[in-house]
């Protein structure tokens, strides 16, 4: 956990005397612009709903196969192809992008971990495409960050359905450290993220195996009465 953060103003590099894990060290913090890091670019506009066309040559990440808090990765299940539209190229995914949803008022980041060449993502994402020295599970962890949510929700526009403005978006301030800080934080969000992943999955076979239990003993004790 970071302690004495000092209070630092856009556009300024601060060195500061940090904590982290117990290990004091001087890092150096930029505060940047979105939009100085990386590149957002909106995905591509369908003119009606997206259907799979066996014959299509462009795979089309679609909201359906984004799963919050973990990262992205194509498996055969996903498959939904489209022939090209005009320019797609503007709307590719590789990985090491990220992916950030834009529409609603459930704003998060998805990094992009695995891929179709080529593939494109529909309107309801941001492409974000992290520049030199931007690492993009440090982006990603950073932009879904409580105080980042804060951000959203005063830029968030639309009454129908809410939507967050890629302008505004590109201009939010966040922090950005050093890479070698940079892998770290992303690295430790990776476990956290791990952590709850394996949490719920002894959740869910706790819950299984008190279902079984109680189906053996009911089971046992109707039958006894009969």
């Amino acid at each position: 956990m970071l302690r004495n953060t000092p209070t630092i103003e856009m556009g300024q590099a601060v060195t500061s005397s940090n904590s982290w894990k117990g290990a004091g060290y001087a890092m150096t913090i930029k505060i940047v612009r979105i939009q100085d890091c990386a590149d957002v670019r909106p995905g591509f506009s369908a003119k009606s709903a997206i259907v799979n066309d066996p014959e299509g040559t462009l795979q089309v990440i679609a909201a359906q196969h984004i799963t919050k808090g973990e990262p992205y990765r194509y498996i055969e299940e996903h498959s939904l192809l489209i022939s090209p539209p005009k320019f797609y190229e503007k709307y590719l995914v590789i990985a090491g992008d990220i992916l950030f949803m834009s529409r609603g008022i459930n704003n998060y980041a998805v990094l992009v971990e695995s891929v179709p060449n080529p593939a494109i993502a529909p309107l309801t994402f941001f492409i974000i495409r992290p520049k030199e020295n931007v690492l993009s599970g440090y982006l990603a962890w950073c932009l879904n960050q409580e105080m980042m949510k804060a951000k959203l929700n005063e830029i968030r526009a639309g009454a129908g359905t809410p939507m967050i403005p890629s302008s505004s978006f590109r201009e939010i301030s966040i922090p950005l450290p050093p890479l070698a800080t940079q892998k770290r934080i992303a690295e430790l969000g990776r476990l956290q993220m791990l952590e709850k992943q394996l949490l719920q999955q002894l959740t869910d076979a706790t819950d299984q195996l008190h279902k079984a239990i109680g189906k053996i003993l009911l089971s046992n004790s109707i039958h006894h009465k009969e």
